[in-house]
């Protein structure tokens, strides 16, 4: 009896500490929302460290891909406010996540996102609401607005919400039936 209820008490501490999603602080300013934003979500600077949003954003004219530039003021404040709130100088729980000893250009190839989301397979990144691994809004729809990484993936197929789900079948239910 005495292990049914440790097991019971891990089995509640496990679902109640995964539930509780990272919090990055909104994004308020708003030419980073505008110039950023225009193009895709604009990103939480606390995902990626000062050296590497410098390059980004010293870099707008080939911006993965695409030619992002910018009038130089624009660049100035945008590289400023990326900086300022950047994951190797904030001291956000969020930040303090995503900060890492590797070097990366990509969120999506950062160790914390690989943790997260390392067990979703190709259908997913290619899945027609999601398309790519940067379109963060698929899941995430809120992150914006709230800074909550809460995922909504209940339009995904259930087994592609398995495969994703830190806690394969349990999350897969604890989406369907609380959410």
């Amino acid at each position: 009896m005495r292990r049914f209820f440790i097991l019971t008490a891990l089995f509640i501490t496990a679902i109640t500490q995964s539930a509780q999603a990272e919090t990055f602080p909104v994004i308020e300013d708003k030419v980073v929302l505008k110039e950023c934003g225009d193009c895709h979500m604009a990103f939480a600077p606390q995902t990626l460290t000062r050296a590497v949003w410098r390059d980004i954003i010293n870099n707008l004219s080939s911006h993965f891909g695409e030619d992002a530039s910018s009038d130089p003021g624009t660049v100035k404040h945008i590289l400023a406010y990326h900086e300022a709130n950047a994951s190797d100088v904030s001291d956000t729980r969020a930040a303090m996540k995503w900060t890492a000893d590797t070097s990366y250009s990509r969120i999506t190839e950062g160790p914390r996102f690989k943790d997260k989301h390392g067990g979703c397979s190709a259908a997913v990144w290619t899945h027609e609401k999601v398309k790519l691994k940067s379109n963060c809004l698929a899941c995430h729809k809120t992150m914006q607005t709230d800074g909550s990484t809460d995922a909504d993936i209940r339009f995904l197929p259930r087994g592609q919400q398995a495969e994703c789900n830190e806690l394969g079948a349990v999350g897969v239910l604890w989406n369907n039936l609380f959410q």
